[in-house]
């Protein structure tokens, strides 16, 4: 395949991801025929890139990954842990219906596999594992302070308190303003943080 041709078959593959990541923001359900009218290719054409809904809405999280949120964490524990969670509201508040609509899509996912009765060879991952290494890249720092259970413990309950699952909390069931809900995710954090380690005989200034 020559140079033309590939970079050609790059930017329609960009252009249906692009195309689905614009449908989530308008709301709206993707699938492979509508993303090929937006990126002006023919269906036939788009089912060559991309087989299924839920693998082009793979692709277009995966695009969704920036900006880095895990660019110069400070290396205090709780510094960094504030850092992470409040870049990460930010992220999610700047794009709230994008990430509601991504929310959405991962619960159509697990909807199909569970009519499918989990098929073996057709499962599709229902949710990426972006947060978790987020988490467990916050919590580096205290890998050889904490004992593995209560590492593993902390990390499992942080995942609760951000992201966008604590986003539809805060918003919908609190009733809270971004500003004030993103404040309440880094309380929700830290309160977390300063348990796990007064419950390891440690407080927060020795963990750093």
């Amino acid at each position: 395949m020559g140079d033309g041709r590939r970079n050609q078959k790059l930017r329609t593959r960009r252009a249906l991801i692009d195309a689905a990541v614009t449908l989530l923001r308008e709301g709206r359900t993707v699938t492979i025929a509508d993303a090929a009218e937006a990126a002006q290719v023919s269906t036939a054409t788009a089912y060559r890139y991309f087989s299924s809904p839920p693998e082009l809405l793979q692709e277009a999280q995966t695009l969704l990954r920036t900006p880095d949120v895990l660019a110069d964490l400070p290396s205090d524990p709780a510094q960094r842990l504030d850092t992470l969670v409040s870049r990460v509201a930010d992220m999610q508040f700047g794009d709230e219906a994008m990430w509601r609509a991504l929310l959405r899509a991962s619960m159509e996912r697990w909807f199909q596999q569970a009519q499918k009765g989990g098929e073996q060879g057709d499962e599709i991952p229902i949710r990426n594992r972006t947060r978790l290494d987020l988490t467990r890249t916050a919590l580096e720092p205290l890998a050889d302070t904490l004992p593995p259970a209560e590492h593993r413990r902390l990390t499992m309950a942080l995942m609760l308190v951000y992201g966008v699952e604590a986003l539809i909390t805060t918003r919908d069931a609190s009733g809270l303003d971004p500003e004030e809900a993103k404040e309440t995710m880094r309380w929700a954090a830290g309160a977390l943080l300063e348990t796990a380690l007064r419950e390891s005989g440690l407080c927060v200034d020795e963990a750093g």
